[in-house]
């Protein structure tokens, strides 16, 4: 089995160079997706080792824009071709609590689960509904965006998804097999309706990949991403809380195999910490 992580990053390459060694087996690759913004020379050595590939189409990304969406579409579009078994989808401010060999027997023992988290903005996630409901001109890089925004929710209805779909979503970073992958670039590239609505929501894509696998035959075997994110605090204006040493006993007992965000400036502590005890629960296997 093999399995392709691809990575959205932007900043701290020595961060993402930990990433990528806590995670490094023999049947994981990773491919990189740099924001367009970003310098790309403080990353390239990472590029040296034979298990590491970058995107070579980048795309600007901000948040809560659709760049995270082009650049998730483009990262698929170039590892598809080379026939993994699964594409993972993190930030480079995400690390891994569990040894690879452990998410590398997990995959493999359920082989055909999609691991994406489906909540409905009816039922279990109502306060994200303005998000996909109201106008929203995140994309648009102009002054004075957010009185137009004010003025097209003031005056217009309330937007209409193109499609009875069940919207559903909650969180970006998934874990797919190649077939859903391949499925889900299909239905935005034959129904170009899709990406014209998602690029007036704010944060589609928390939305986007979710709701078009939740609307399809994979709908039965889609359970919860494997990711540990802290919503439970006051967050800042939609982000989650930065993790710190003080996680360190949350995130050694939850089941999630991965968790965000970290950032090596903030505190440091809390990679070593993790980096540690990830060596002392490994235990090497070979890829089949």
């Amino acid at each position: 089995m093999k399995v392709a992580h691809l990575i959205l990053a932007h900043k701290n390459p020595h961060q993402l160079e930990r990433l990528i060694k806590a995670m490094t087996h023999p049947g994981f690759h990773f491919y990189i997706h740099l924001d367009k913004k970003t310098r790309e020379a403080p990353f390239a050595y990472l590029f040296q080792r034979a298990d590491v590939f970058p995107i070579q189409k980048r795309t600007k990304v901000y948040w809560a824009g659709w760049g995270t969406i082009q650049a998730t579409i483009n990262g698929f579009q170039e590892i598809l071709p080379k026939n993994y078994d699964y594409i993972n989808v993190i930030s480079a401010q995400d690390f891994p609590l569990k040894p690879p060999d452990v998410l590398f027997q997990h995959l493999k023992e359920n082989k055909g689960t999609e691991f994406i988290t489906c909540e409905s903005i009816d039922d279990e996630w109502k306060e994200a509904a303005p998000r996909i409901r109201q106008y929203h001109l995140v994309n648009w890089r102009i002054k004075g965006k957010l009185r137009v925004q004010k003025l097209l929710n003031r005056f217009l209805p309330p937007r209409k998804f193109p499609f009875n779909h069940t919207i559903v979503g909650r969180a970006n970073w998934f874990t797919l097999t190649h077939e859903a992958v391949r499925y889900s670039l299909n239905c935005i590239e034959k129904h170009p309706k899709l990406s014209r609505y998602y690029k007036y929501c704010w944060g589609a894509d928390e939305f986007i990949f979710s709701t078009i696998l939740y609307n399809s035959p994979f709908k039965e075997w889609i359970r919860n991403n494997l990711v540990y994110v802290d919503w439970a605090t006051p967050v800042n204006n939609g982000h989650p809380r930065i993790l710190t040493i003080d996680d360190l006993g949350a995130l050694k007992s939850t089941d999630k195999f991965f968790a965000r965000k970290f950032d090596q400036d903030h505190d440091n502590r809390i990679l070593d910490e993790l980096e540690a005890y990830l060596q002392t629960a490994s235990t090497p296997v070979q890829a089949n």
